[in-house]
C-alpha cells in the first residue's frame, strides 16, 4: 500500500509544485481563488486516481473474489436463484469528488434453476458485480457519490438548483444521472424503513426519550402525484398521466425541560408518509419505540382537532404501554381560537367592536380551561343556527378534556402544534409543493423521508440504514413457459 501510495502522488508531483508556485507568487484575490480552486481540484483527482487503483487492487485479489462470489451466490440461494461467473468486464464508477473511474472486475450472472431460454432483464438486471457489490458500489457509483447526490437533490428547491451545487463542488452530473442516484438511496432507505417497523416490537428501554417529556404531532401537506395513463405518448414523445393531490402525513417527535423549553440536546425525529392514517400512526410508534419512549416520564401528544388523529391516539397509548397519567392529548391552542373566530363571523349582527370583545373574553377562558363556559355560550349562539349548533356543541363535548389549556401550562405542556407544521412547510412546501411539481407516489416517499432525517439533523441515521441494506437484490430473467 505504501508504494501504491508512492506512485499516486509521483504522479501529482510536478502539478502540485506548480500550481504552489502560482498560489505563492499570488498577488490578487483573483489569482489567488483560481490557484486554491486548482488544488482543491487536484486533490479530488488524487483521491479519484487512488481509489480507483484500490478499487483495481481489490478487484484482483483472487481471494477476495471467491469470497465476494461465495456471498452473492449465497443470498441468491435463498430466492432459488443461481449465479453463474462470466469473463471479467470494465465498468464506469462515479467517486465522491465527481470523476470516474473505470475497473477491470468478475462479473457473475443469475438464472433460475433448470431455466435455459430467457426473455428480458428483471428490475435491478441480472448479474452482479461481486467485489464491488460487496463494497456498496452499485449503480455505477461509490456508496459515498449517492449519498451526496441524494442530499443535495432532497435539499435543494430543484434538481437544477442541487447540480449547480454539486458542481461546485466538483461533481459535474446531468439531470437524469442526479436522479437515478437519488432514487437508488430512496429506494433502500425506505426498504431499510419497512425492514426496521416490522422487526421492532419491544422498543429500546434505554432510548433517549426513556425518563424525558416526550412531545409528539402529526398534521399533514399537499404534493401533487402522477399517475401514468395508458395508451399512446403524445406528440413529441410525452407520456399522458393524470394528476392527484395526496396528502403526506408528517410526524415530529422532540422531547421539551420541566419549563416547556425544547431540549435541544436530543435532535428532533421527523418523518413521513403517503400512507393513510393507520400508517403514520404505526411510523410513529416505530419511532417512539426505537426512542425508548415507552419509559418516558410523560408523552404530550399535540395536534388539531381533526377526528381521524385522536380516533387512534388510544391505541398508539396502549401499543407503548403507558399508563392513562402519563399519556396527555392536546388540541392545537391556536386551531381552537381560528374555529372560534369563524364562529364569530356566523353573527351578522355583530359589530366588529362586539366581535373583538367576545373573541378576548372567550380566549380568556379557554386559556384558564373554563371549557364548560365556553359550551354555554356555544350553545346559546348556535340557537340561532342550528346546524350550526349540533357541529360547535360536538366539538366541544369531544374534545372537552383536550382543551384544558390552564393545567397543561402549569404542567410545562406545549399547547401548540408549531413544531409539526414548520416541519410539513419545511420538508413539504418547501421542496415538494408547488406550481408545475409533480411526483410519482413511490418516489415522493422516498424524497419526503430523505429531506425528514436531513432538516432533523439525523442524515447520519440515514445513512446507516442505508449502507447496512445496500446491495444486490437477486433478481432473474424469466423463463419461457413450455406450451
Amino acid at each position: 500500500m505504501e508504494q501504491l501510495v508512492d506512485d499516486i502522488v509521483l504522479a501529482f508531483r510536478h502539478r502540485l509544485i506548480e500550481v504552489g508556485e502560482e498560489m505563492g507568487q499570488a498577488r490578487t484575490p483573483t489569482l489567488f481563488v483560481a490557484a486554491e480552486r486548482e488544488l482543491v481540484q487536484m486533490a479530488r483527482e488524487l483521491a479519484a486516481e487512488m481509489t480507483g487503483r484500490i478499487l483495481q487492487r481489490v478487484s484482483d485479489d483472487k481471494a477476495r473474489r471467491k469470497e465476494a462470489l461465495a456471498a452473492v451466490r449465497a443470498r441468491a440461494e435463498t430466492r432459488g436463484i443461481e449465479v453463474r461467473t462470466e469473463r471479467d468486464r470494465v465498468t464506469p464508477i462515479r467517486t465522491l469528488g465527481g470523476q470516474t473511474v473505470r475497473i477491470k472486475t468478475a462479473y457473475a450472472s443469475s438464472r433460475p434453476r433448470g431455466d435455459q431460454l430467457m426473455k428480458r432483464r428483471g428490475k435491478d438486471g441480472t448479474g452482479v458485480y461481486p467485489v464491488l457489490d460487496q463494497l456498496g458500489i452499485i449503480g455505477r457509483s461509490t456508496p459515498a457519490c449517492r449519498l451526496l447526490v441524494s442530499r443535495a437533490v432532497c435539499e435543494a428547491n430543484s434538481v437544477d438548483s442541487a447540480r449547480d451545487l454539486l458542481a461546485e463542488g466538483g461533481m459535474v452530473i446531468d439531470h437524469k444521472a442526479a436522479l437515478r442516484l437519488t432514487y437508488l438511496v430512496t429506494e433502500d432507505a425506505l426498504r431499510a424503513r419497512r425492514e426496521a417497523v416490522r422487526r421492532l416490537d419491544t422498543g429500546v428501554a434505554d432510548g433517549p426519550f426513556a425518563g424525558r417529556r416526550v412531545v409528539a404531532a402529526v398534521d399533514g401537506g399537499r404534493v401533487n402525484i402522477r399517475k401514468r395513463l395508458p395508451g399512446r405518448p403524445k406528440k413529441g414523445g410525452r407520456k399522458r398521466f393524470e394528476t392527484e393531490w395526496r396528502e403526506p402525513k408528517v410526524l415530529t417527535l422532540y422531547v421539551v425541560d420541566e419549563t416547556g423549553k425544547r431540549d435541544r440536546s436530543i435532535p428532533s425525529v421527523i418523518d413521513g408518509t403517503l400512507g393513510d392514517a393507520d400508517a403514520v400512526f404505526e411510523l410513529l410508534r416505530f419511532h417512539l419505540l426505537r426512542m425508548g419512549a415507552q419509559n418516558a416520564e410523560s408523552l404530550v401528544f399535540v395536534a388539531d382537532g381533526a377526528k381521524w388523529i385522536w380516533r387512534r391516539t388510544e391505541g398508539l397509548r396502549q401499543a407503548l404501554g403507558l399508563a392513562k397519567g402519563a399519556f396527555h392529548e392536546i388540541v392545537d391552542y391556536f386551531h381552537v381560537v381560528e374555529r372560534m373566530t369563524e364562529l364569530s363571523k356566523t353573527q351578522l349582527r355583530w359589530g366588529e367592536e362586539n366581535r373583538t370583545a367576545w373573541l378576548h373574553e372567550q380566549k380568556r377562558r379557554l386559556k384558564a380551561g373554563d371549557i364548560e363556559s365556553i359550551e354555554r355560550v356555544v350553545q346559546v349562539i348556535g340557537t340561532r343556527k342550528d346546524t350550526d349548533m349540533e357541529t360547535e356543541s360536538e366539538y366541544w363535548a369531544r374534545n372537552r378534556e383536550r382543551l384544558r389549556y390552564g393545567w397543561f401550562r402549569e404542567q410545562g405542556f406545549p399547547i401548540g402544534s408549531g413544531a409539526v407544521e414548520s416541519a410539513v412547510r419545511r420538508v413539504v412546501n418547501l421542496r415538494m409543493k408547488g406550481a408545475s411539481i409533480t411526483w410519482t407516489e413511490e418516489h415522493a416517499e422516498g424524497i419526503l423521508h430523505l429531506r425528514a432525517h436531513a432538516k432533523s439533523g439525523r442524515w447520519d441515521e440515514l445513512e446507516r440504514s442505508v449502507l447496512d441494506i445496500t446491495g444486490w437484490r437477486p433478481s432473474a430473467r424469466n423463463p419461457k413457459r413450455a406450451a
